[in-house]
């Protein structure tokens, strides 16, 4: 693998691996890696609000300091089609790995700001606790807000992706 080249493992809430794949970091400081990821699952998959399909592109938000990760998901030709953001523990940030474990709930974004919150039934079945119900409310409530606020990635627009505005958008 090169400098650049990560592996990240998604683990349930038991910390199991589910999935892992293969990305490039294309952005690093002290509260954000960014990896570039492509979507290689055949047939498109109904996000609710957007469809994923073979070649789209995730430019992946991991913080190591925040409980999720924010997906931000263009088509093959750069387009954006939207956000996916996973309720998660803080991502565990490695050399060539990135660890996630995540909490079933998640909030899709789309370009309008429309937010769609998603597997709040999954999330109940878990029994969850006072303490991690709290943490997921309080990871929601801070994701809506930077949607709200236009705070990156969310401040994105349809423009095709470049990656010299990843951060900041257009």
């Amino acid at each position: 693998m090169g400098a650049r080249d990560v592996t990240i493992t998604k683990l349930d809430h038991a910390g199991r691996p589910v999935l892992s794949y293969p990305g490039e970091v294309v952005y690093r400081d002290e509260e954000v890696v960014v990896a570039q990821c492509l979507w290689t699952q055949s047939g498109p998959f109904d996000l609710g609000g957007f469809c994923l399909q073979s070649g789209d592109i995730f430019m992946e938000f991991y913080y190591p300091q925040e409980c999720f990760n924010i997906c931000q998901i263009h088509d093959a030709s750069g387009r954006l089609k939207g956000w996916y953001c996973n309720i998660a523990e803080p991502a565990e940030i490695a050399e060539g790995e990135i660890h996630w474990h995540d909490l079933i709930l998640d909030l899709v974004v789309l370009p309008n700001s429309r937010q769609l919150v998603r597997d709040e039934e999954e999330f109940e079945a878990l029994h969850p606790s006072a303490d991690l119900r709290a943490r997921v409310a309080a990871a929601m409530e801070r994701l809506q807000h930077w949607v709200k606020e236009g705070h990156a990635p969310f401040a994105w627009t349809q423009q095709p992706l470049d990656g010299r505005r990843l951060l900041h958008g257009p």
